[in-house]
């Protein structure tokens, strides 16, 4: 509203200036002679030209804001510079190894893969006489599409989606189109998302996208920081130190046993993460198989569905809606926020004991640990740590508690927030990942 008003105004050639001097006087009729001003008039007069001379500064920057949106929007293609979020600008190099199964690309992946296993689930049917079993040679057509999928095949995707408006649909005619060379394939095109809802695609993507990102990229760095934090408990095991409680001297303890404190927690919470099942559903547009059994009704399809669903690697989940319910989604979430709290609470106990000179930082060469102060070092690491962990847990909280509500049989709104799970995992690798920085340059320096 401000930036609007401004452009009217500026429009005209004009500088809206308000007086609360003046407008002081009209509602008290307070006279206008300064001798008659009082103390607090007076404070309103110079406010009046305080105000004149920030609309000046408001007149500049808007002419700048003018001036910026001249600029070739080309110069704004998305790039480390122009992100709007840090995981993908300053902190791409450390979370880009979530990427390949948290991104775009990654979803549409995961979704061509389910299509086509689909796909080959059945023409192992014997009832669905229209999906002939394939040769050898049809099915290692097939895998080489999981196999060889690429970006630009990814890019195809969302160039048909421009014209489907409909990104799993997009998916379907990008399989279409692949598979039209191929004679045994060709004929039974139809059948790649047969009797399926997108949703039934979607689930088990974003399902995949989970189970691929934590075992192979958030367990490695977790595992690593637990590691660490167990060797510095080895070594320091025989090492005094002055514990405090209420932030005063109390009795004395091991700098090795509080640190397997935290190692032991955050173990603890990791093996609980590494026993959420991964769920996944199949059964239609509202869970009931409706599609599946008009066209084959002596298909034995609850059956069929969960060995699909198991052959990805996934849990079945038979009791659903048009949705998978996301409760496991919920409870992943929460032991990840779990397990953040945990390392929340160890950088800000290492933060103290650095500032009690419990610990040294050792530093690179070339490393600036203060702007201004060259005699200092601060526990950036563990701070950095710290603040992507409150973001992290902050949208992964949300996510726990958004997901698992869908209206009657389902609406949209699990769409909407499924694509911002990488943001909250991406915050949590960050962060473990700069505890882990920060633990390498620790130095005992503190001995009873």
């Amino acid at each position: 509203m401000e930036l609007g008003a401004s452009s009217r105004v500026l429009s005209n050639n004009t500088l809206l200036r308000f007086s609360p001097e003046s407008t002081f006087r009209r509602r008290y009729q307070v006279p206008v002679n300064p001798t008659s001003l009082n103390h607090h008039q007076r404070r309103f007069s110079n406010a009046s030209f305080q105000l004149s001379n920030s609309y000046s500064i408001r007149e500049t920057t808007y002419k700048k804001v003018v001036n910026m949106s001249k600029v070739d929007s080309r110069e704004f293609e998305l790039s480390s510079l122009t992100a709007l979020s840090p995981l993908d600008g300053r902190y791409w190099s450390k979370v880009k190894d979530l990427a390949p199964y948290m991104s775009e690309y990654g979803l549409i992946y995961f979704r061509v893969l389910v299509e086509i296993k689909w796909l080959l689930k059945l023409s192992k049917i014997p009832e669905v006489t229209e999906v002939p079993s394939f040769s050898e040679e049809a099915k290692s057509y097939l895998q080489g599409l999981i196999d060889g999928f690429n970006m630009d095949d990814a890019l195809e995707v969302k160039n048909i989606e421009r014209v489907t408006n409909h990104d799993v649909k997009a998916v379907e005619y990008f399989l279409k189109q692949k598979c039209q060379s191929q004679p045994e394939i060709a004929k039974v095109l139809e059948f790649f998302h047969f009797a399926c809802t997108s949703e039934d695609i979607n689930n088990l993507a974003h399902a995949l996208m989970l189970k691929e990102a934590i075992n192979k990229v958030m367990f490695p760095v977790m595992d690593k920081l637990i590691k660490a934090l167990c060797e510095i408990a080895k070594d320091n095991a025989n090492i005094s130190m002055l514990s405090r409680t209420h932030g005063q001297p109390a009795s004395p303890t091991t700098l090795g046993k509080e640190i397997s404190v935290f190692a032991i927690r955050l173990g603890r919470e990791r093996q609980e993460i590494s026993q959420v099942e991964i769920m996944g559903k199949f059964a239609g547009a509202v869970g009931n198989y409706n599609a599946h059994l008009s066209a084959y009704p002596d298909v034995n399809w609850p059956q069929i569905t969960e060995d699909f669903v198991k052959s990805l690697g996934l849990s079945f989940n038979p009791y659903v809606t048009q949705i998978e319910t996301h409760d496991y989604m919920a409870k992943l979430f929460y032991a990840f926020v779990r397990f953040n709290n945990i390392l929340i609470d160890f950088d800000r106990d290492v933060w103290g004991y650095i500032s009690l000179a419990y610990f040294k930082q050792v530093t690179k060469a070339g490393e600036i640990g203060s702007s201004t102060m060259p005699h200092k070092v601060n526990p950036i690491d563990f701070e950095n740590s710290e603040g992507n962990l409150g973001k992290a847990n902050e949208d992964l909280s949300f996510l726990s508690m958004k997901l698992p509500i869908s209206r009657w049989q389902r609406d949209l709104t699990d769409s909407t927030v499924l694509r911002n799970m990488g943001g909250g995992l991406g915050h949590s690798l960050l962060a473990y990942k700069s505890a882990l920085q920060g633990i390498a340059k620790l130095q005992v320096l503190y001995k009873c």
